[in-house]
């Protein structure tokens, strides 16, 4: 197997650091996922990747004039993972990372569930600061099919 064969799906898309950008990256996830996993993955992959998105414009330098996100959606022929990548310009504060806010438990807060949404959605995820001050979140989603199971009680 080639390294080529050896991933199902592998994207890449520079989007702009606008709200444009966050809906192009809603459509580029449905377009590429659509045809191989079932609608509920769809709309979760849909849903963190919009968060990621929208995080790194609000918290990071992606979201100044001129800002991209970039945008990688990948997954191995063989696996059962969905990994998802968003790479920011890095943060606008000095040391700044993705955490989950407190605000996330308030339920009479507008901001601040993004994070604790992908938090739920997916089995890992990740910021990883790059040396040239960009970061990455990186997000990894189960994609193996489990059969419901009936326990019968005799």
């Amino acid at each position: 197997m080639t390294r080529a064969q050896a991933f199902a799906i592998n994207t890449e898309h520079v989007l702009p650091g606008t709200t444009t950008g966050v809906r192009q990256a809603r459509d580029l996830t449905v377009h590429t996922l659509a045809r191989r996993y079932t609608a509920d993955l769809v709309d979760t992959a849909q849903l963190c990747v919009s968060e990621a998105v929208t995080n790194a414009l609000r918290h990071t330098h992606s979201g100044d004039p001129g800002g991209t996100v970039v945008l990688r959606l990948y997954t191995l022929a063989l696996g059962a993972s969905l990994y998802i990548d968003v790479e920011d310009q890095g943060p606008r504060k000095p040391g700044d990372h993705p955490r989950i806010s407190e605000r996330a438990a308030d339920p009479f807060s507008e901001h601040g569930r993004g994070l604790y949404l992908i938090h739920e959605l997916t089995r890992y995820w990740m910021y990883i600061p790059g040396g040239d001050g960009r970061g990455c979140l990186c997000l990894t989603l189960d994609t193996a099919r489990t059969a419901m199971t009936a326990t019968v009680i005799t």
